[in-house]
């Protein structure tokens, strides 16, 4: 039977690529397993479900918003999102991160956390928050099935929290924190930290996050949105954040988490087997190792956070796709996957002026 080639329209953000058709031989009751073209296993998504956020951090967002918001029918409805996961997990994906923008402003995300482990319980489900409304969500979100929360957060200063966050009050971020914690929640704290604002605090962030048993994360500012446009001295890569550690970590590489996420961890020097995460996609990239995927709120597949080449899973939903269609656009935007990105090379850093948060971080 001839297979119909599936027509995308791709996003606006995106540069659409045109899926061939499915082949004969890719099967329509067992996909093979999620691999790129350098034979690197997908086991981790990574799920927007708003472009949107209640802050615009100055390494993120504009101060008044990206002007490419999606409207509300453009969004992966639940129902989308959750088939997508299913079929993604027949695939080998194991891990689901619901990402934004800010996950926690989508009206009834509980209900879509309910829903995909539902669906998939054998998923490990978290999710990356600024964390303004975790405290009131962080109970039902536990219950629904969610099982960590890795929240933003740069500072422990009232005043400079507002200024970098551009809005928000730190105690609410801080009550959530508490919030998750008492839930039982797994939470790790992930700290962007800029030369000249917030550098002099990593100590206090480190200590502050081992004193409630969190694990605190540090993340090297990538060019893309807002981050690009900041001035190049305000860049830290991992190593000059570990020296402001001081002796507080042992020194050396850093020990990558099984799998779990791209940070390489450095244990506290006390050998209590605390640790500080590291994440240098710039300094010293991962991308051998990586195993992630996005798509994002608006369905786009991405292979990787630095190619704006996209498949709109959404589109060919829509549009009456099968679930070996939909398996089939997935590994065939798989093949797009390079090697790695291009951070590194200003030539190339086309998709600068692209957002995070549209992307899905």
């Amino acid at each position: 039977m001839a297979r119909r080639t599936l027509s995308v329209l791709g996003s606006r953000l995106a540069q659409p690529l045109p899926v061939p058709p499915r082949p004969e031989g890719f099967a329509e009751d067992a996909p093979p397993p999620l691999v790129d073209r350098s034979g690197r296993a997908i086991t981790y998504l990574r799920l927007s479900l708003t472009d949107r956020c209640n802050l615009a951090c100055v390494y993120c967002m504009p101060p008044e918003g990206e002007r490419e918001h999606a409207r509300r029918a453009e969004l992966l409805s639940f129902e989308e999102a959750v088939r997508l996961v299913r079929g993604l997990a027949r695939g080998g994906v194991r891990r689901v991160r619901f990402t934004g923008g800010e996950p926690l402003v989508r009206k009834d995300v509980v209900r879509l956390v309910e829903m995909v482990h539902r669906d998939t319980p054998s998923l490990e489900l978290v999710m990356t928050t600024n964390a303004l409304r975790l405290a009131e969500l962080a109970r039902p979100l536990r219950r629904a099935g969610l099982r960590g929360v890795n929240v933003s957060l740069d500072t422990l200063e009232p005043d400079r929290f507002r200024r970098m966050a551009r809005g928000g009050e730190l105690g609410a971020v801080l009550a959530g924190v508490r919030a998750a914690l008492d839930e039982g929640l797994e939470v790790k704290i992930n700290a962007v930290a800029l030369a000249g604002e917030n550098d002099d605090e990593v100590g206090r962030l480190v200590d502050w996050a081992w004193g409630l048993g969190i694990t605190p994360r540090f993340i090297e500012l990538m060019p893309l949105g807002e981050a690009a446009k900041l001035p190049p001295e305000a860049f830290l890569d991992a190593d000059a954040i570990a020296r402001r550690l001081g002796e507080r970590v042992t020194r050396g590489g850093g020990a990558p988490d099984g799998g779990r996420g791209p940070a390489r961890y450095l244990e506290a020097a006390d050998g209590s087997g605390r640790r500080v995460g590291f994440i240098s996609a710039v300094s010293d990239e991962f991308c051998a190792s990586c195993n992630r995927l996005r798509i994002t709120a608006q369905g786009d597949v991405r292979a990787c956070l630095a190619d704006r080449r996209a498949v709109s899973l959404r589109d060919l939903m829509r549009a009456g796709a099968s679930d070996a269609d939909l398996a089939w656009a997935t590994h065939w935007a798989l093949g797009s996957k390079a090697a790695g990105h291009a951070f590194n090379d200003p030539a190339e850093l086309e998709h600068t002026h692209v957002g995070m948060s549209l992307i899905g971080g």
